[in-house]
C-alpha cells in the first residue's frame, strides 16, 4: 500500500483531539459494564451483532494462511468475546457467519445501534466494556487493540474518546495503591495511610456532587452500583474504582503490576545488566512523566551533539503520540562521529551545484560507482568507516532491545515503535530478531520507520509483519541520494527502504508514504522531524517559540550556505567512455577519463583536477594553456 502523504484522507494513525471542555456537562458519559452486567443491560440481538463485527475483524486484521499462530489467536480471542458477551449458545451461528462473511457490516453496526443502551450511552461504552475484560484477564495484548481500534472506526467511536477511557482507568488504577498495601503498613506509613484516606473521602463527596451535576467523563457500572468515584482532573472524568473486579484487590496488584511492569516503572531507566558483544551503551530514558496503557519507543538515527541527553530527547519534543514515552539512548560515541562525518561531507566535499545533480541520479534509480562524481567518491573514507561501525552496532541494539521487548519490561501492553536513518535500522534488526521467537506476538502494536538503511526485500518484510499488530509505515524520499550513496558497492537489484515503497505482495500492514516533498535529503529526518511526523500521520504538538526560532535559524543558514557557494546548476551523463558535467547552457565544467588505458599525454592532462567549495571546474594552469593554444591559432 502507497500513499503521498500530501493526500488530505491520509488517515494512517487517528488523529487525537482532546475532548476537555470548559463546560463539564458538554462532555459524554461513558458507562462501562463489568462482564455479570453486559447480558443485563444489552438485548440479545445487540450481543449476538457485536460478537459477528468483532470476529469479523479478528479475521480481516489477523487471519493468514498457513500461519498456526495466527489461527490459535483467533481462536482464543473468539472464545473472549462469546464469553463476554454470554453469546456462547449462539457459537454455530456466529461461527457460520464468519467463514462465509454473508452479513454485511451496515446491518450489524444498525442492529447494535438501536439497543437501548447504546443510544443512551454511545457503542463507546461496549469497547470501553471490553477493555475491562481484557484488563481482568492481566495482558493488553497489541492486537486486541488494533481490534478495538478497528471496531470503533466501524462502530463510529472516535480514537480520542477511546484514548480518554484508557487514561482515565489508569489514573484510576494507579490511584488504588493505598487499598492494596493498607494491611501490610508499617506503623509509621499507616497513619500517612489514614490522612489519604481522609482526603480520599473529600475527594470522593465532591466527585459524587459532580456526578449529580451532570459532570461528563467515565461511569463504570458494577454489580453493586457505582462506588468510590475519582475525578481525573484533567479531563473531569469520573470512574468507578470498584467496579474493575477484582482490580481493587490483591490479585487485581498483581494483575496491574503485570500489565505496566515491574513497580508500574515501565522502561524508564532500563539499563544494560552486563555488556552484549559490541554494544557500549543502551539505557531506555523517559520523555514523559505519565503512565498510560500503551507506551511508544522512538530511536533516533544519528546525534550532532555533546550533551547526550538533549541529543536524544530533543528531536522528539513535540511528539504526543501517547502519554507515555520512551528514546533509546545507544552508541552515543560512534553516532556523534557519523553526525560530524555527515556534516563534513555536506558542507566542505559537496557543492550545493553537484547536490542538486545527485538528487537527480538519485531520483533516475542509478547505483553503480560509475555514476558517482570522482569528487565524492575520493571523499568516501571521510564517511564509509563510522557508517559502517554504526550500521553493524545497530543491528546488535536491535537485537538487544528484542530481548529487552520479549521480556516485557514495559510490561504487558502494546508498545509502538518509531525511529529514522539508523534508529530505523535498530527496530527492524528489533523486529527480525523477535519473529524468530514463538512469544514475540502481541507486543508491538505499530512501527514508524522513516529513511530506514535496510532492505526493501518482501521476503524479509513479510517476516516483520508477523510481529507487529497493526501497521509498519515505510516513510522514504527518492531523491535521498546520499542513503543510496552509502550503500553503492551493493548490487543493482538491491532497494533500499528508505528511498522507495517497499512491496510486499497480498500484506495488508505495510503503507509506503513519499516523503520527498518534505525531505530533500538525508539530513532531514532529523531537521524536520516533527514535520515528518505529522505527515505519516503521528500526533504532535505544535511548535514553541524556542523551536519556531530553531527552525527560521535553520532555514537562514541554509539559504545562505546556497548563496554562498553560487551553485550552478549541472547535470552528468557518459560521453565516450568518459564522466561529463555540463551547466544549464551546456558548457563542460568537468571531464573525467574512465579508461585505464589512456595516453601518457591524457593522464597528464587529467592531472591535478580539483573541487573548490564553489563545484567542480577545471585547474586554472589547464584552463591557461587552452587559452594560450587559442591565442597561437588566432596568430596563424
Amino acid at each position: 500500500m502507497s500513499i503521498d502523504s500530501t493526500s488530505s484522507d491520509l488517515k494512517v494513525f487517528p488523529s487525537r483531539v482532546s475532548s476537555v471542555s470548559s463546560e463539564f456537562d458538554a462532555l459524554p458519559k461513558h458507562i462501562l459494564l463489568a462482564k455479570s452486567e453486559l447480558s443485563k443491560n444489552l438485548d440479545e440481538d445487540c450481543r449476538k451483532s457485536l460478537a459477528k463485527v468483532l470476529m469479523l475483524v479478528l479475521k480481516w486484521d489477523f487471519e493468514a494462511n498457513k500461519d498456526d499462530l495466527a489461527a490459535q489467536f483467533n481462536a482464543e480471542s473468539n472464545d473472549i468475546v462469546v464469553a463476554n458477551l454470554d453469546v456462547t449458545d449462539y457459537m454455530v451461528e456466529l461461527k457460520k457467519v464468519v467463514d462465509n462473511e454473508k452479513e454485511e457490516i451496515p446491518e450489524l453496526v444498525g442492529a447494535i445501534k438501536a439497543a437501548e443502551f447504546v443510544k443512551k450511552n454511545g457503542t463507546i461504552s461496549l469497547l470501553g466494556s471490553f477493555l475491562l475484560t481484557l484488563l481482568e484477564r492481566g495482558s493488553y495484548d497489541s492486537r486486541h487493540r488494533v481490534l478495538i481500534r478497528h471496531t470503533g472506526a466501524l462502530l463510529g467511536v472516535q480514537w480520542n474518546s477511546f484514548e480518554e477511557i484508557e487514561d482515565t482507568l489508569v489514573y484510576s488504577l494507579m490511584n488504588q495503591d493505598y487499598v492494596e498495601t493498607e494491611n501490610n503498613l508499617k506503623e509509621g506509613t499507616a497513619k500517612a495511610t489514614r490522612e489519604r484516606n481522609s482526603k480520599m473521602k473529600k475527594f470522593k463527596r465532591y466527585a459524587l456532587i459532580g456526578v449529580a451535576g451532570s459532570v461528563g467523563g467515565v461511569l463504570i457500572g458494577l454489580t453493586g452500583g457505582l462506588a468510590a468515584p475519582l475525578v481525573a482532573g484533567a479531563a473531569g472524568m469520573v470512574v468507578g474504582t470498584g467496579a474493575v473486579a477484582g482490580l481493587a484487590t490483591t490479585t487485581g496488584a498483581a494483575i496491574m503490576g503485570s500489565i505496566f511492569g515491574a513497580a508500574g516503572a515501565g522502561l524508564a531507566g532500563y539499563k544494560m545488566k552486563k555488556r552484549v558483544g559490541a554494544i557500549d551503551e543502551f539505557v531506555v530514558e523517559s520523555l514523559t512523566e505519565e503512565r498510560s496503557l500503551s507506551c511508544v519507543l522512538c530511536v533516533s538515527g544519528w546525534i550532532d551533539e555533546e550533551d547526550n541527553d538533549k541529543a536524544f530527547k530533543m528531536p522528539w519534543r513535540h511528539l504526543m503520540l501517547a502519554k507515555e514515552q520512551y528514546t533509546l539512548r545507544y552508541e552515543s560515541k560512534y553516532l556523534i562521529e557519523l553526525g560530524k562525518a555527515i556534516d563534513y561531507l555536506m558542507s566542505f566535499a559537496i557543492s550545493y551545484a553537484i547536490q542538486h545533480t545527485l538528487m537527480e541520479t538519485a531520483l533516475a534509480g542509478l547505483m553503480t560507482a560509475i555514476a558517482w562524481p570522482l569528487v565524492l567518491v575520493s571523499s568516501a573514507s571521510v564517511i564509509d568507516n563510522p557508517w559502517n561501525v554504526c550500521v553493524s552496532r545497530a543491528a546488535e541494539v536491535g537485537e538487544q532491545l528484542a530481548d529487552v521487548l520479549l521480556t516485557r519490561a514495559h510490561g504487558k501492553r502494546p508498545i509502538t515503535l518509531i525511529g529514522f536513518s539508523l534508529g530505523a535500522r535498530v527496530i527492524y534488526h528489533c523486529l527480525l530478531a523477535m519473529s524468530k521467537r514463538d512469544d514475540c506476538r502481541g507486543i508491538i502494536e505499530d512501527v514508524v520507520l522513516l529513511g530506514a538503511p535496510v532492505s526493501a526485500s518482501p521476503k524479509m518484510w513479510k517476516q516483520l509483519c508477523t510481529v507487529v499488530g497493526g501497521r509498519i509505515i515505510n516513510g522514504y524520499c527518492t531523491t535521498d541520494w546520499l542513503l543510496k550513496f552509502l550503500y553503492r558497492t551493493m548490487s543493482v537489484q538491491f532497494t533500499i527502504a528508505g528511498t522507495g515503497p517497499v512491496i510486499v505482495k497480498d500484506e495488508k500492514k505495510i503503507v509506503n508514504i513519499n516523503l520527498s516533498h518534505i525531505i530533500k535529503g538525508h539530513m532531514d529526518y532529523s531537521k524536520k522531524l516533527t514535520e515528518v511526523l505529522e505527515a505519516v500521520g503521528i500526533r504532535v504538538s505544535e511548535y514553541s517559540k524556542e523551536s519556531k526560532e530553531n527552525l527560521q535559524k535553520y532555514f537562514e543558514e541554509q539559504a545562505e550556505k546556497e548563496k554562498e557557494s553560487n551553485p550552478e546548476m549541472v547535470t552528468c551523463s557518459m560521453e565516450n567512455g568518459r564522466e561529463v558535467a555540463r551547466n544549464m547552457e551546456g558548457k563542460v565544467v568537468f571531464r573525467q577519463e574512465t579508461n585505464n588505458d589512456n595516453s601518457d599525454e591524457e593522464k597528464k592532462e587529467n592531472e591535478g583536477r580539483t573541487v573548490e567549495k564553489n563545484g567542480i571546474k577545471e585547474e586554472k594552469e589547464l584552463k591557461k594553456e587552452n587559452e594560450e593554444k587559442k591565442e597561437e591559432k588566432d596568430e596563424n
